[in-house]
């Protein structure tokens, strides 16, 4: 028979042995991404994504060629938030009134302040024109610093944007309200719609939500276990990404 202390140092070496094991069993149990070619658009690849709010790609523009986004001015646009050289940089398109949208904005904010990720978020209004309404009224919003706090209330409410809620949403962001409903006629803001539409026709995105996590394009929902796991694999990589 074994005597105590071998017994005690055999149980202990096992238990040492199953924490040092924990990470390659995480690494096992990870979920698997396979990655394509994506066509018609160096450098970039995609992966398989989940559901997707399809609307009309004509609304924005998506059917058409945009002549205000060139071939040198994707990256720029695509990844426009100033970022650490460490972060994974990640471009979310997302529309107001996509259910799926709804679950994965929380999610990106969730993530960036966890994950060396920095997010360039993009209107994608799809979905008619409530759908536009609402993104003029994130992006009027984005030149007074409260383009955070309009899009979280406009995405996570039944309501539709009218003027009424609009004005109550500016009140409640304190932010000037007859500046706002100004801005979202103005031509900055249709120009940003329309190099948002303009890089969803060169990702092959028709509906929401999509990102573009480093060098990899989602289209549709994808839970979080995947997404770290994708942030992970792009932080991962050595070789120089096509926006880098």
């Amino acid at each position: 028979m074994l005597g105590r202390r071998t017994a005690l140092v055999m149980a202990a070496a096992g238990g040492a042995g199953a924490f040092f094991a924990l990470p390659r069993m995480a690494e096992f149990f990870a979920p698997t991404l396979t990655f394509e070619p994506l066509p018609g658009i160096d450098g970039f690849r995609q992966l398989a994504g989940g559901a997707v709010s399809r609307g009309n790609p004509a609304l924005v523009g998506i059917d058409q060629a945009d002549a205000r986004l060139s071939d040198r001015s994707v990256c720029a646009h695509l990844f426009a938030a100033p970022k650490p050289a460490n972060h994974v940089p990640i471009a979310y398109f997302s529309d107001a009134r996509c259910v799926y949208c709804r679950v994965l904005s929380p999610l990106l904010h969730e993530l960036e302040a966890s994950e060396p990720i920095t997010v360039t978020w993009h209107e994608l209004p799809l979905l008619g024109p409530a759908s536009r309404r609402a993104a003029e009224a994130a992006l009027a919003a984005k030149r007074q610093g409260a383009y955070t706090f309009f899009h979280d209330r406009l995405m996570g409410t039944p309501f539709l944007p009218n003027t009424a809620y609009i004005r109550q949403i500016a009140l409640d962001a304190g932010i000037d309200v007859e500046q706002l409903l100004m801005d979202m006629q103005g031509a900055d803001v249709a120009d940003t719609i329309a190099r948002t539409a303009g890089l969803a026709r060169r990702f092959g995105f028709y509906g929401t939500p999509a990102l573009v996590v480093g060098r990899t394009a989602v289209l549709g929902s994808i839970d979080g276990r995947k997404l770290r796991r994708l942030i992970g694999i792009e932080a991962k990589m050595t070789d120089p990404a096509p926006c880098s």
